[in-house]
């Protein structure tokens, strides 16, 4: 038999595609390299069997089986396998994802970790595990080095290369598996194992987190071993005590006392969470918290599962048992690390240990738009309304331990989504909720449908009727029937949602006006909401809700006339919403966005964490807080609260594309890219996605970045012909000075949305370069004119005034280019794009001394020296031998 080549050096080709870029580690079952995907042009991680093992079939067939087992999993806390391959002379190896970043053990090593750090890792390899667990895959090695932490602070689970299908049939081992100070005690002893193994190590890791070292510490694998099976768990009187049952439960030696599912373990999680001060989440883990007095009260629960803890594993307590058990324990524990230390021990018949039947599926739902049945357009409002209002009653739901993700009716609409298909390419929706509504006199039906998009198969549906027109009732009967459909309980009180109204015509103008404000960009749709809402709170004063949603009208109605007296409108209404009822999230998300809209950042942050208390799911108020942190310049805490939005939804392919733009905005390109790269893994025909997937390429600029810019736009553009993607792909053409394809490129963008004075400008940019002038002022002079639209409604807008001190500038009206110039540096005076339209505008002057400390003082600032040289009427200043751009 020939010698299997198992070992490869730095820039080796493996099977014709892999270039070899460094070792990326080794362990007992295989070792892995980092190398280079030269037809997809991608990082990835090769995992090889050793030589002694490849030559055996049962271990590579095993290798193969782990590979299938690992390679079913599709979730963003856990490694993706891309494919298995084999060398030129037959050796077999894994293609897997390769992630930039640290492994928790680095990041344990580190220190300083914060306590809600320490629990959002947790948070996501339980979610990780209970995937895998869901599809009958238990892990049996988890451990800090096989949690890999991306740099856009995501958790994934790698290396399923100890899983085992449980639906095998045949379980027989020859060896204890895991290492040793992660290893449970059912694998410790060599029993059965199943998930519950993983819970225990997930424990381990937390406590390890929590407290800086192992709860099992010893200098051997013998007495390691002995401490797994019968010491109580160490150091865990220093975690928080709304931790320490947690910690407790997962680490209960019988595997039977222990969380049977992650979906447990998570619950208990997020229910302590919510007893840990802000102040103390942000804590030092390496400092100890002030004492409160709360640690030195152990209530009946916590001492019972410290007992579980404690006791020999199936055995009477450690304190407590007989010298001739411990004694047969310790025998036991010498038989296991010998077998250990040699590779071998005696095989011991398994069982295979079902899953715990009540996991649940996590739920991610879009609710598509409803027909009106009959198509009279006085219930088309009312119609929009009513699912609006039932998206928003679903996602409000309190459903403990289960999983359920609603996708904001915003993007739905945004997106004009209509189908299931479409529903589960772009939204990553695994259910959909169509229904349709139909009335007759007073009389109101209500027909919804629960379809399971990845089969397009119905789960099922429900119909509701209400004879005297309660649309409050119906829709409480409608979120009931759904959810059990769902399989999720709910409760008389999680069904009492109308914000204190029980007056039918009330709520029914109320869900009126919801429909309205769904395109409150139509003229007149805003009127007609706030008439309806002046309705609703005549006929109930007291209705709370009615109240904030008119101040939201009146916010809405200031972004579209930029009028601020209807800030202030919004202002009393949302303070009259808080008299009524002070437990309504919407109103003080409502109130920051005002704040927001008049620079009072300290003021929204305030309003949106108050929010946050309300609901700490509430979405618009994570993203709000986030926003109003980056406006403040508060970057760090922005990106801190960007990733704990996405670790409560952590399939949100949405947090993934917002967390991206924060990147992209703040100059970190390779975090943007791979945030939008795990936008895809998720939904993987989202158009929008590659858009900006192809914009955080351009951004990056060099010469590699720009084929996968052009491929991920293009891309965008074949599943759905887009403005973005237009117009992005026309600055990239831009930027390689390929005129007349960027010519081409904005045009398709402009045929879509004509209304972007910014891509008209880019337009007249890419005429000027393809040598059409004619065409170039036509498009000049449209350019104006809607840049004279927008300064007329936002004259602080900065950019659109240097932008038409640019135009004006080139049409040679000198003194309306001078006006605008000073106004724009009176705004914005170290505003890079700002200061180079400037200096463009005095290039087009003549005056070729400003137009140079303009453009040079951009470049300081950060502007692309790469877009100041690819600017066809900078052209002319570039090659001045007076341009000497500073570090450029």
């Amino acid at each position: 038999m020939p010698v299997l080549k198992t070992s490869f050096s730095e820039g080796e080709l493996i099977a014709g595609n892999y270039r070899v870029l460094s070792i990326a580690g080794s362990g007992g079952m295989g070792v892995v390299y980092r190398a280079r995907d030269q037809r997809l042009d991608r990082t990835v991680a090769l995992k090889f069997l050793p030589a002694e093992l490849n030559a055996s079939q049962r271990e590579k067939e095993r290798f193969l089986r782990e590979a299938r087992t690992a390679s079913s999993l599709d979730h963003p806390n856990i490694g993706v396998i891309h494919g298995i391959e084999e060398t030129a002379d037959g050796l077999t190896f894994i293609v897997m994802a390769y992630y930039e970043g640290s492994s928790l053990a680095q990041r344990i090593q580190k220190g300083s970790m914060k306590l809600y750090e320490a629990i959002a890792i947790a948070r996501q390899m339980a979610q990780g595990l209970g995937e895998a667990h869901r599809h009958g895959i238990v892990h049996r090695d988890v451990k800090p080095s096989n949690v890999m932490l991306t740099s856009s602070g995501l958790a994934k689970i790698v290396d399923f290369g100890l899983a085992r299908a449980m639906t095998e049939q045949t379980a027989s081992q020859t060896g204890v598996t895991g290492t040793v100070r992660y290893m449970s005690p059912e694998q410790a002893m060599d029993r059965p194992v199943d998930q519950r193994c993983d819970i225990w190590a997930l424990g381990v890791v937390f406590a390890e987190m929590l407290t800086g070292s192992s709860p099992f510490h010893a200098e051997s694998i013998t007495s390691m071993l002995f401490s797994i099976l019968n010491d109580p768990p160490k150091n865990l009187d220093s975690v928080h005590p709304a931790l320490q049952p947690v910690l407790y439960h997962a680490l209960a030696k019988d595997p039977e006392r222990r969380y049977g599912s992650c979906a447990e373990f998570l619950a208990d999680l997020t229910a302590a969470e919510k007893q840990i001060p802000a102040a103390e989440a942000d804590a030092d883990l390496t400092k100890k918290l002030p004492s409160t007095g709360r640690g030195n009260r152990t209530n009946a629960h916590t001492k019972r599962l410290i007992a579980e803890a404690s006791r020999g594993a199936w055995g009477p307590a450690a304190t407590a048992s007989s010298p001739v058990t411990n004694w047969l324990l310790a025998a036991l524990v010498v038989l296991l690390a010998v077998g250990l230390s040699l590779g071998f021990i005696t095989p011991l018949r398994e069982k295979i240990v079902a899953l715990v039947t009540g996991a649940h599926t996590e739920k991610h739902v879009a609710v598509l738009p409803f027909d009106n049945i009959g198509s009279n357009p006085e219930n088309a409002a009312l119609t929009d309304g009513l699912m609006d209002s039932l998206a928003g009653r679903l996602s409000n739901l309190d459903v403990g331990n289960q999983s359920l993700w609603v996708v904001p009716n915003s993007e739905v609409r945004r997106r004009n989504i209509n189908d299931p298909g479409d529903a589960l390419k772009q939204l990553g929706a695994n259910l959909v909720i169509k229904g349709s509504v139909q009335r007759d006199g007073s009389d109101i039906r209500l027909t919804v449908n629960l379809i399971d998009t990845k089969n397009l198969r119905q789960v099922g549906s429900a119909m509701v009727e209400d004879p005297t027109g309660d649309l409050s009732s119906l829709e409480d009967e409608a979120v009931s029937r759904l959810a059990k459909l769902m399989n999720i309980s709910v409760t008389a009180d999680m069904l009492r949602n109308t914000g204190g109204s029980l007056n039918p015509a009330a709520y029914e103008d109320y869900l009126t006006a919801l429909g309205y404000t769904q395109r409150y960009d139509k003229p007149g749709n805003l009127d007609l909401a706030i008439a309806s809402l002046q309705k609703a709170i005549q006929t109930d004063p007291a209705f709370a809700l009615g109240f904030a949603q008119m101040a939201e009208a009146y916010r809405l109605k200031y972004i579209v006339e930029q009028n601020t007296h209807w800030l202030d409108e919004a202002q009393a209404y949302c303070q009259k919403a808080t008299e009524l009822d002070n437990r309504v999230p919407a109103v003080y998300v409502t109130l920051a966005q005002i704040h927001d809209a008049l620079g009072k950042h300290d003021l929204a942050l305030q309003e949106f964490q108050h929010a946050l208390k309300l609901d700490p799911k509430d979405a618009e108020a994570m993203g709000g807080l986030a926003r109003s942190y980056e406006q403040s310049g508060r970057t760090a805490d922005a990106e801190k609260t960007w990733q704990e939005s996405l670790a409560l939804r952590p399939d949100d392919w949405n947090g993934y594309n917002t967390l991206g733009a924060f990147y992209d905005r703040q100059g970190k390109y390779p975090q943007a890219i791979e945030a939008y790269q795990h936008a895809l893994q998720i939904t993987p025909d989202n158009a929008e996605v590659y858009s900006n997937l192809g914009s955080a390429y351009v951004d990056q600029g060099g010469e590699k970045n720009m084929p996968l810019a052009e491929d991920a736009l293009k891309k965008s553009i074949a599943l759905s012909p887009g403005y973005p993607a237009y117009a992005n792909l026309g600055m990239l053409y831009m930027q390689e000075k390929r005129y007349d394809e960027a010519a081409t490129a904005t045009e398709h963008a402009l045929k879509i949305n004509g209304n972007d004075y910014m891509v008209w400008n880019n337009l007249m940019i890419a005429y000027d370069g393809a040598k059409q002038p004619e065409k170039a002022a036509a498009v000049r002079h449209k350019a104006e004119e809607l840049a004279e639209k927008v300064v007329q409604l936002k004259p602080r807008d900065a950019l659109a005034q240097s932008t038409l001190a640019s135009l004006y500038a080139a049409d040679k009206m000198n003194d309306k280019a001078m006006a605008r110039i000073r106004t724009s540096l009176a705004l914005a005076p170290d505003d890079p794009n700002v200061l180079s339209n400037v200096g463009e505008a005095y290039e087009f002057l003549g005056d070729r001394t400003q137009a140079l400390q303009f453009i040079e003082k951009s470049l300081a600032k950060g502007y692309a020296l790469e877009d100041i040289r690819n600017t066809p009427g900078l052209q002319s200043l570039v090659a001045d031998p007076r341009f000497k751009p500073a570090g450029k």
